[in-house]
């Protein structure tokens, strides 16, 4: 079973429920797709065992049998090679999306591909949570493709959390398409429903079964609780505003770890998860 925790916003607390749901979950894969920010494992605090470079196919121009034809520039919708007229063809990094069509109309066979590294994937193992972190590369101008490439790394044989990134743009939606669940983390304020509301018509497209975590649950507007009897979407776990969980999330624990009462209600909210699957 894969389930992606996401939000509308940033600042929900969503990755402080995805490492207390994989806490209470445990044995279980924990997969961090925020890759410009990722920071499950400073609540985690595992040991980054090992790592991999992650990187694009590049296209490179050999100047040798290059006509200036332009036909590569003329394919490229993104403007991402460049033509300077009997000097040089090259590729522009930040603009290149590594489709190879370039190369394919190139009719001089002039141009190859070589990698070019976009960022890390680091594994690590605490707490039976093997975790599984993207790390894009500071500069980079997308961050969606390697995100792409993070459920090959999904470990086999185990449930698997996605912690997603913040928003509503194509990273968060490239990190929903393998969910069986999506559990979306909210906040009873005008920002928390108009940005849950955005993330709705994300899992809506997808068509993905959801369930709602209100966390501060005991202050703010009734907006929330309208909103999921108007669509029918079950509210699966409040978490009430606590200077306690506050406190120790500012020293880099989670709930789950320093709490046996709450890692019982994150066991019991992994157990609903799996109701609504089934």
């Amino acid at each position: 079973m894969i389930v992606s925790v996401a939000s509308g916003k940033g600042g929900t607390g969503k990755t402080t429920v995805a490492v207390s749901l994989a806490i209470s979950a445990a044995p279980i894969a924990l997969v961090d797709s925020d890759v410009e920010e990722p920071n499950a494992n400073i609540l985690l605090r595992a040991d980054h065992s090992t790592s991999r470079k992650a990187s694009l196919p590049f296209p490179v121009i050999d100047m040798k049998k290059c006509d200036f034809c332009e036909k590569c520039s003329d394919f490229c919708a993104y403007n991402g090679i460049v033509v300077l007229k009997g000097l040089k063809v090259f590729a522009v990094p930040e603009i290149c999306k590594s489709c190879g069509g370039c190369k394919i109309v190139c009719p001089q066979d002039a141009i190859s591909e070589e990698p070019r590294d976009i960022g890390y994937i680091k594994f690590g193992e605490r707490l039976g949570i093997q975790i599984v972190e993207g790390e894009l590369n500071i500069g980079e101008s997308s961050s969606t493709p390697l995100v792409r490439m993070l459920p090959d790394y999904f470990p086999s044989g185990r449930d698997v959390i996605v912690d997603c990134p913040p928003g509503a743009a194509h990273p968060t939606v490239e990190s929903l398409r393998a969910a069986d669940f999506v559990l979306l983390v909210t906040e009873p304020t005008p920002f928390g429903i108009h940005d849950l509301e955005e993330a709705l018509v994300i899992t809506d497209e997808l068509n993905k079964k959801v369930g709602l975590v209100v966390n501060r649950a005991d202050i703010g507007t009734s907006d929330i609780e309208n909103l999921a009897i108007e669509r029918n979407i079950p509210i699966l776990m409040r978490i009430p505003f606590s200077t306690d969980i506050a406190e120790h999330y500012s020293r880099g624990h989670s709930p789950a770890e320093f709490s046996e009462y709450w890692r019982e209600q994150f066991a019991l909210l992994w157990q609903k998860i799996e109701e609504q699957v089934r």
